[in-house]
């Protein structure tokens, strides 16, 4: 009798971890999953998307806030049961994080949560006990999305949105500012440009110094392609980074009266980026294809890049827009012609 109870039960475990394992084979990893009730991920269900190749979408809500984790197959090496589970407080000033268990990645991961409010800031840093451990990423719609890249050890958290500089920039002399005075489009259909912002050099009079440099900070990143990845080329996927960012803020060295553009290019080519651009008489301004392989109309018919200058998105072309000493200059992919990504106005 002993020997058949041992017999039943061996088969009925059987059965449920094949079941197990089929429930696995079955799943399909295009749509996003709810997280488990215990958080856990386990080390077969990271094995399939490991095989894969995916970017799977694990979904959850702490405190009326909903958020996802987005785990890579093609970072996955070591694949082990890793627990997830974590608990979002919403600060006066920022968002906590606080994780069931603190553990040690030997892949990267994302973390993205979506907010009630909309942050003004350009970017946003996630610190531990007091020391910034991660920059994050921020796209902007009605309401902010952080993205939260992780890699190694997962720790408790504040997210804090960074502060915005409010000095105002000028490149010498040589550098016209708007009045906000016009109302009509220039000759290359430029609308008006807003009192205190720089107007368009146009390149033909683009007077570069190379005896006089400056300093600005130049980043490139796109991380809303990871919001919406259902309408991404699937053959594009791989191109991806975990953590949605190309380049992170680097200080670059340029000479006086050279454009945005100008120094696009020697940034691509000094770190191994790739670029393709296009000229466009119409606007007198080349129009930016494709970076990293990522181009116009890959994430959607209304993707594609577009460039920010401390905060504002210039509505003119980046090889018309001249650089002054410390700006901030940031490349960013699109998936909704901007508003995703914190433009506001009509162009």
């Amino acid at each position: 009798m002993k020997r058949f109870l041992l017999l039943c039960f061996t088969l009925i475990l059987l059965v449920s971890v094949c079941s197990c394992q089929g429930n696995y084979s079955e799943m399909s990893l295009n749509d996003p999953i709810s997280l488990p009730e215990d958080g856990v991920i386990t080390e077969a269900l990271l094995e399939k998307i490991k095989s894969e190749n995916a970017i799977a979408i694990f979904t959850g809500e702490s405190n009326g806030l909903s958020y996802e984790w987005k785990i890579f197959g093609s970072g996955i090496d070591d694949a082990h049961d890793i627990d997830l589970s974590l608990s979002l407080q919403a600060l006066e000033n920022g968002i906590g994080v606080i994780f069931e268990k603190e553990q040690t990645l030997d892949f990267p991961i994302l973390l993205s949560i979506t907010l009630h409010t909309k942050w003004t800031a350009l970017g946003a840093t996630a610190y531990s006990n007091g020391i910034a451990i991660s920059s994050v990423s921020i796209t902007n719609d009605q309401t902010t999305i952080l993205h939260l890249p992780i890699t190694g050890r997962i720790a408790n958290c504040i997210i804090l949105p960074d502060e915005q500089s409010t000095e105002e920039h000028s490149a010498g002399t040589n550098r016209p500012s708007s009045d906000g005075g016009t109302t009509n489009q220039d000759p290359y259909l430029t609308d008006s440009v807003p009192a205190g912002k720089p107007l368009p050099v146009e390149p033909e009079n683009q007077e570069i110094n190379k005896g006089k440099t400056y300093t600005c900070t130049f980043s490139i990143e796109c991380s809303t392609i990871l919001d919406n990845l259902s309408a991404l080329v699937p053959d594009k996927l791989e191109l991806v980074p975990a953590n949605g960012i190309l380049l992170a803020p680097t200080t670059v060295t340029f000479y006086e009266g050279e454009s945005v553009f100008d120094v696009l290019q020697r940034v691509c080519k000094e770190n191994n980026i790739h670029l393709e651009f296009s000229w466009t008489p119409i606007y007198n301004s080349a129009f930016i294809e494709g970076i990293h392989n990522l181009y116009e109309g890959d994430c959607g018919t209304l993707s594609g890049w577009m460039y920010r200058v401390d905060g504002w998105y210039p509505n003119y072309g980046c090889s018309r827009y001249q650089l002054a000493d410390g700006e901030v200059v940031e490349w960013r992919y699109s998936c909704d012609l901007g508003n995703d990504i914190g433009r506001e106005g009509s162009w």
